[in-house]
């Protein structure tokens, strides 16, 4: 991918949405099954939208913090071009807290996250380790084709056990993102960790 004067990336193909899945009615509806809170899902589906045209043929990842009994945003995350707002750091395929990003947070306890997935994988370790680390209710990553991930962590989880066992599973000739719900399935046998895809 090549970047312009200005240190600007350009359009990476394989990280373009699938729009025709992303405005479908079937898209819409995944996200009614996804809390039992109404408006949080109303909020999650409309931010979804947001970060997922936004990111299209990127590979940064943008987050936004939502307070899970109103859906209100708290604060976001918002890569742009190649220096996020709130960082000041040129990061593709990671969220990263800054100080002022964490004071936003300071005082609130019932937080939804989402961010986006460029090549459409499921939670990583880190997002599981985040989610833990800052104490969040749920997370939820809005993949580039379509999918949406439920994930939900109180402990640590190992990233070199997780990196071992997907890599495992992709030696037997799982599909990168298959091997990826295997190793956390594998991982939640004896972890305090929740993991699904949400379906319609």
């Amino acid at each position: 991918m090549l970047e312009d004067e200005l240190g600007h990336r350009g359009v990476d193909k394989a990280a373009l949405i699938d729009r025709a899945v992303i405005d479908s009615n079937d898209y819409r509806r995944k996200f009614d099954n996804a809390t039992d809170n109404p408006k949080l899902n109303k909020a999650l589906y409309d931010v979804a939208k947001i970060l997922l045209y936004d990111r299209s043929g990127s590979l940064y990842e943008s987050m936004y913090w939502l307070d899970g009994i109103t859906g209100e945003i708290i604060t976001k995350f918002v890569s742009m071009g190649r220096i996020p707002k709130l960082t000041g750091k040129d990061h593709e395929l990671k969220v990263e807290y800054s100080d002022g990003l964490l004071k936003k947070l300071r005082g609130h306890t019932n937080v939804t996250v989402i961010h986006n997935h460029p090549n459409s994988t499921a939670p990583s370790a880190g997002d599981f380790n985040s989610a833990c680390i800052h104490n969040y209710t749920m997370g939820f990553v809005a993949a580039h084709d379509g999918r949406l991930f439920k994930y939900a962590s109180n402990e640590l989880i190992n990233s070199n056990i997780y990196e071992k066992y997907w890599r495992e599973y992709v030696e037997d000739y799982f599909e990168e993102v298959e091997a990826q719900k295997l190793a956390i399935d594998k991982i939640a046998q004896n972890s305090d960790i929740t993991f699904e895809e949400v379906y319609r």
